[in-house]
């Protein structure tokens, strides 16, 4: 009798053993085609219900990386980055939930929170390995430091189809990051000593055209004042005054366009580069 209870209940159990894995199957393939066919909302229940239920704990690692792919399609980042990041070794998806993080993170404007995650990508295969250190040289471009983007490019085979575009964008990237900048402190001194210059070194000449002939014409008229009233006189003071007004604006405009010409560079390459890194990263697990 005990012997036909035992063998019961190990069928029992075989039985729902299997079939919640058979459940559960169907749950993922469904969590992918909603997430597949955007229908973002309808994925994120779906996941939510499959976490609660906790009848897909064997692949729960592919639960939490479509529930991370629905935030990341609703560009959610911070959810998106902290679903992508519970995605444990050995799953499939690891790798791939790892690199979209980087993308996730270097969105967030947080380089080195990318370099950290990054770093623990598993090298699978030769295509992984050069996606890694693609995205380990466009972060460190992104921060700046071009010995490190070297370090990192020189040891990417750019013959390979998938990311071989990208890897030349990024080196077109670095080439703008390393051409020498307009000194917004040499534009200052150019307009300090001829009104105008200084944004026609920045490259704007029709702004200092405009400058000259403004500063010029003022202190014509200042200087015109001052000679036939003197210094005392409420014209000749005023128009002295709009003078010193205008050629200290102009100083401090050439700087100031200066520092924006230079930071405007800068996000554009960095835009470049979060740009690039992800269009990688989508070829390679398109």
């Amino acid at each position: 009798m005990n012997r036909r209870i035992q063998l019961i209940v190990c069928f029992l159990a075989v039985h729902f053993f299997v079939y919640a894995q058979f459940d559960c199957s169907m749950d993922l393939r469904l969590l992918k085609y909603l997430n597949d066919s955007k229908k973002v909302n309808e994925s994120l229940i779906l996941s939510s219900l499959m976490l609660k239920e906790q009848k897909c704990n064997a692949s729960i690692d592919s639960v939490l990386f479509y529930r991370g792919w629905a935030f990341y399609q609703l560009q959610q980042l911070d959810s998106a980055t902290g679903y992508f990041l519970s995605v444990r070794i050995p799953d499939s998806l690891y790798n791939k939930a790892r690199f979209f993080a980087v993308i996730t993170s270097l969105y967030k404007n947080n380089p080195g929170l990318s370099d950290s995650i990054a770093q623990t990508i598993r090298l699978s295969s030769h295509v992984i390995s050069d996606l890694k250190n693609l995205c380990l040289a466009g972060i460190s471009l992104y921060q700046g430091n071009i010995n490190s983007y070297r370090e990192f490019a020189k040891v990417i085979n750019a013959d390979n189809y998938l990311i071989s575009n990208e890897f030349n964008e990024l080196a077109a990237a670095s080439r703008l990051y390393e051409q020498k900048r307009k000194s917004p402190v040499k534009a200052a001194m150019f307009s300090a000593i001829l009104p105008g210059s200084g944004k026609w070194y920045l490259g704007r000449k029709g702004q200092a055209i405009t400058s000259f002939l403004t500063v010029g014409l003022l202190a014509g008229i200042a200087s015109e004042f001052v000679v036939k009233n003197g210094w005392k006189n409420f014209y000749s003071l005023s128009a002295v005054s709009a003078t010193a007004i205008f050629y200290g604006g102009n100083i401090y405009g050439s700087y100031y366009l200066g520092k924006q010409l230079n930071k405007r560079a800068d996000e554009k390459i960095k835009q470049d580069i979060q740009y690039y890194l992800h269009v990688a990263v989508r070829n390679v697990y398109q």
